[in-house]
């Protein structure tokens, strides 16, 4: 095997030594080590199967600044921004519960409750808009775009299973 000279500890950040604030235009700053830098871009490595770790860092140039392995080591201001931050990029409230769903001309109309309140859905192609993953979820999207996560989506009725098509 070829070595490249990279291995994935060499992207690794030390939550120790990462501070975050705000910009005076709101805009994260990421302290690492005494060095600042603003206009940092964060992601989620793995946005559905480990939303809670796997965070990267890239410069305004997209250049990589890191990979934060575990933002729970974080101190709580810096997990409180951070958590924010990710909040503005993945907007996904989850669907607590199905109060009413049915199907007229190819289109399913739900009528859920979300971790964000109340909505009345509507999807068109079941199969490319409800992606089912490991432990029972689902990411629902809406016809304008909306991503819901729906879990533990094998303790639904029956039909509410077949019209979803898991």
């Amino acid at each position: 095997m070829e070595d490249r000279g990279h291995n994935y500890a060499d992207h690794l950040l030390d939550p120790g030594q990462l501070r975050f604030a705000r910009s005076v235009r709101g805009n994260l700053v990421v302290q690492v080590g005494g060095q600042e830098h603003q206009g940092v871009e964060v992601r989620r490595a793995f946005p559905l199967e480990a939303a809670d770790r796997y965070i990267g860092f890239f410069l305004a140039d997209g250049a990589e600044l890191g990979l934060l392995e575990n933002p729970a080591l974080l101190d709580a201001q810096s997990q409180q921004l951070l958590r924010e931050e990710l909040d503005k990029i993945y907007f996904r409230p989850v669907i607590t519960q199905i109060h009413e769903i049915g199907e007229e001309f190819g289109v399913v109309f739900m009528e859920v409750e979300t971790s964000r309140g109340p909505r009345r859905l509507e999807i068109r192609g079941i199969r490319t808009s409800i992606r089912p993953f490991s432990w029972y979820r689902a990411l629902v999207e809406d016809v304008d775009g909306n991503r819901y996560e729906l879990r533990d989506w094998h303790l639904l009725p029956r039909v509410t299973r077949e019209i979803l098509g898991l």
